[in-house]
């Protein structure tokens, strides 16, 4: 799964790409991940299983396939600004609060990850409590300075905007760091 996040716009909208590219991924990621999948029907059986269950998820959690962000070559940088906002704001562990919000508190599947990917969770609780900090959080203020485009304000914002949205439905975040 966290092979497929960075195609498609989303692992719940992969399946909507072009087919032929739809088929080439996956293929790449068959064979990258060969230990995994098993034989070739294995595989097909494993991704006809994980596209019902994309597919139920959506079913049961309308509009999940568009609460998404990311923070692609901004993560450090929000990271670095929010902990020192954090801190300033005198927030107790500041820093290990805000790599939980980033990271999340839950590791998902990591003996089946290379090192350079995973898999985590941002529970119910870490969802609320992020929520209720980034609340108060300006993303303009945040990222007041002179001399840089707008990438972090525009991810910090999405991101922020994912954990309100997830903490008003009640719901977890999944993340693929890669």
């Amino acid at each position: 799964m966290v092979s497929l996040f960075s195609y498609g716009c989303g692992i719940f909208n992969f399946f909507e790409i072009e087919p032929e590219e739809v088929n080439e991924i996956l293929e790449e990621v068959i064979e990258a991940h060969q230990d995994t999948f098993g034989s070739e029907l294995d595989a097909d059986q494993v991704i006809a299983e994980f596209r019902t269950e994309l597919r139920l998820t959506r079913k049961a959690y309308p509009g999940i396939e568009d609460r998404t962000a990311s923070l692609e070559k901004t993560s450090n940088e929000i990271e670095e600004r929010l902990s020192q906002e954090l801190s300033r704001r005198q927030i107790e562990n500041a820093n290990k609060i805000v790599e939980k919000l980033i990271f999340g508190d839950q590791s998902l599947a990591p003996n089946l990850l290379p090192e350079a990917e995973s898999l985590g969770l941002i529970s119910r609780e870490l969802v609320s409590e992020g929520a209720r900090i980034l609340r108060q959080i300006d993303p303009e203020t945040l990222f007041a300075y002179e001399g840089k485009d707008r990438w972090c304000v525009d991810h910090f914002s999405e991101w922020r905007d994912l954990y309100l949205a997830a903490d008003e439905k009640n719901e977890e975040i999944l993340l693929g760091v890669f």
